[in-house]
């Protein structure tokens, strides 16, 4: 069975009516089952990966996101951002003989940080535009 991939402007779409009426959707898989339901609407042949559901979701800013995630036991290092794929800054603190230390990395575009020790994301938690308080972005 052969498959499509949509474009951009009608994912995002499907992601906006998928989020429609709901306060929010407790997990990746879930939001990836709802927008699924949506392009097959469309086209039957349609689909796309939760990785790009989750990721199109940010950079559009269609959904406000919280993350959860364990620490591991490696430290973690500046680089790209697990769950959006920016560029992440150094969380820096001043000492008291002038100097400068790290204390930790934070995404220049989603709510993911990390301290020095890694943290793995393990569930997401998308809010869509019904939902009256919005996400901690501590979490």
């Amino acid at each position: 069975m052969s498959y499509r991939i949509p474009p951009a402007e009608v994912l995002a779409e499907a992601i906006k009516e998928a989020l429609k009426g709901r306060a929010m959707v407790v997990s990746q898989r879930r939001l990836t089952e709802l927008v699924t339901k949506k392009l097959k609407e469309i086209d039957p042949s349609y689909t796309a990966t939760e990785e790009r559901i989750r990721k199109l979701s940010i950079d559009s800013r269609l959904a406000k996101i919280e993350i959860h995630a364990r620490e591991a036991d490696e430290r973690s290092r500046a680089g790209r951002c697990p769950v959006c794929g920016s560029k992440m800054r150094r969380i820096q603190n001043q000492t008291i003989f002038g100097g400068t230390v790290t204390l930790g990395h934070k995404c220049t575009k989603c709510p993911y940080w990390t301290g020095l020790r890694k943290r793995i994301p393990v569930r997401y938690v998308f809010y869509g535009d019904d939902y009256k308080s919005g996400p901690s972005e501590t979490e």
